[in-house]
């Protein structure tokens, strides 16, 4: 019985593991529709559509992210807390997301985006990381320039 158990006990993690070894990368495909929700002090709360391509068999969390508001090439305000969200596996579908971030020159950044969201979202974006967790996998992918079109 205890040489059942501890053959048991051993490949356990390697099934655990093996199933995540076939991750693959999650694909933001865009950024669909920004809607501003509140403004106080120096914190920022928008509401993001974005189109995510999850291929993955399994389900994963949006658990953190590390990112920048950018406007052109300045950073203008830095994500400090995003609603966390799960992704559907093997799908490409939209979410919507609540961030908040932390504006850095409030007056002058606050006026540049607000003349960029009336008029050219496009020279807005995010940059920076987002790790994703699926039961005990856990990953971290960059993003670069993701646009507000």
């Amino acid at each position: 019985m205890k040489k059942h158990l501890i053959i048991i006990l051993t490949a356990l993690p390697l099934l655990f593991f093996s199933g995540c070894s076939g991750f693959e990368d999650i694909r933001l495909v865009g950024v669909k529709d920004v809607t501003y929700r509140e403004f106080k002090g120096n914190m920022l709360r928008l509401s993001i559509t974005v189109t995510v391509d999850n291929p993955n068999r399994a389900s994963v969390k949006i658990k953190n992210a590390n990112m920048d508001l950018r406007l052109n090439d300045r950073v203008i305000g830095t994500v400090t807390q995003m609603e966390q969200v799960e992704l559907a596996a093997r799908t490409q579908k939209d979410y919507r997301i609540q961030v908040s971030i932390e504006m850095k020159d409030m007056l002058t950044n606050l006026i540049s985006l607000y003349r960029v969201l009336m008029n050219e979202p496009k020279s807005l974006n995010l940059s920076g990381s987002v790790q994703v967790k699926s039961f005990l996998y856990s990953r971290t992918f960059q993003i670069d320039h993701l646009s507000f079109q």
